[in-house]
């Protein structure tokens, strides 16, 4: 079905390409969904866009904006540099581009969007003190998160018999250590992942499995972990260094805060004027077309 907006009428053969290239998008957030349900929400999603740019595109051309013909031109070659050059309108397969007299259209009416977008979402800089309202009450969003600095030594297995002789071989691997041999020095005569000396680097929370994990933050620093057992063997474990959560001092982040809170309420003072078109538009599905 086509969707007729006051008097522009967007073809069902647009309103599907469009789908087609949000599917991709749709289906990241909808996991596990079947494909069929999928494709009903990318086609929502594409009419929803279509009728909000026929809008747009309306009020801006109401409103005769001047576009420098420069712009349109440099915007024409941008767009065909980051889509493949010469054969960029081909290549990209764009619902609404087919030849450059397409491409000069979208450019220009893109150019009118951001002339009505910075008009209708204009509105004043939150204060700081509204910015320190917001870090008081987000502490999460600014408190770096717990990490460890490690190495290991580890005797791979598979099988169950693998795994038997692996936790005799780690064990006595670590009784040499706790004898007073070199851990490095043991990683490279012993362990099955000895590359960088054993070194994991810095990891936080959810970036090992949980048996690995749990041991890893559980050490203090220069402590050689007990055998640990992970799906891949046994390991050893040997804690380098531990990097507590930590706050980050507001004034260091009030610029951002306060940028990243007045882009939030330029998006609410656009997207209530955006609802005052379709309000007031005549928007209804037509067949045919």
């Amino acid at each position: 079905m086509a969707i007729k907006v006051n008097d522009q009428v967007i073809p069902s053969w647009a309103i599907e390409r469009q789908a087609q290239s949000l599917y991709e998008q749709v289906a990241r957030g909808m996991p596990g969904k079947p494909q069929e349900v999928i494709q009903l929400a990318a086609m929502d999603l594409a009419k929803e866009r279509m009728i909000d740019q026929s809008l747009m595109a309306q009020e801006s051309n109401r409103r005769k904006y001047k576009i420098d013909p420069e712009e349109v031109n440099k915007g024409m070659k941008r767009w065909m540099r980051e889509n493949g050059g010469k054969k960029a309108i081909e290549k990209a397969k764009h619902p609404a581009i087919k030849d450059r007299e397409d491409l000069k259209r979208e450019i220009l009416a893109h150019l009118r969007y951001n002339r009505l977008l910075e008009e209708e979402s204009s509105c004043d800089l939150p204060t700081e003190g509204e910015a320190r309202e917001y870090y008081d009450n987000r502490p999460d969003l600014f408190t770096s998160e717990e990490m460890v600095s490690a190495s290991h030594i580890l005797k791979k297995a598979s099988s169950d018999e693998e795994f038997k002789v692996a936790e005799e071989q780690i064990q006595a691997i670590r009784e040499r250590i706790e004898g007073g041999e070199d851990f490095v020095k043991c990683v490279q005569e012993e362990s099955d992942d000895g590359g960088n000396d054993g070194n994991l680097g810095t990891f936080g929370k959810g970036r090992m499995v949980p048996e690995f994990e749990k041991a890893a933050f559980s050490l203090e620093v220069d402590q050689l972990s007990e055998p640990v057992k992970t799906q891949f063997g046994w390991h050893l474990i040997k804690l380098h260094e531990k990097h507590e959560p930590k706050l980050t001092p507001f004034e260091e982040l009030q610029g951002k805060i306060i940028e990243y809170l007045h882009e939030r309420r330029k998006d609410k003072v656009f997207d209530s004027f955006l609802d005052g078109l379709k309000s007031s538009a005549s928007i209804e599905e037509v067949s045919g077309i």
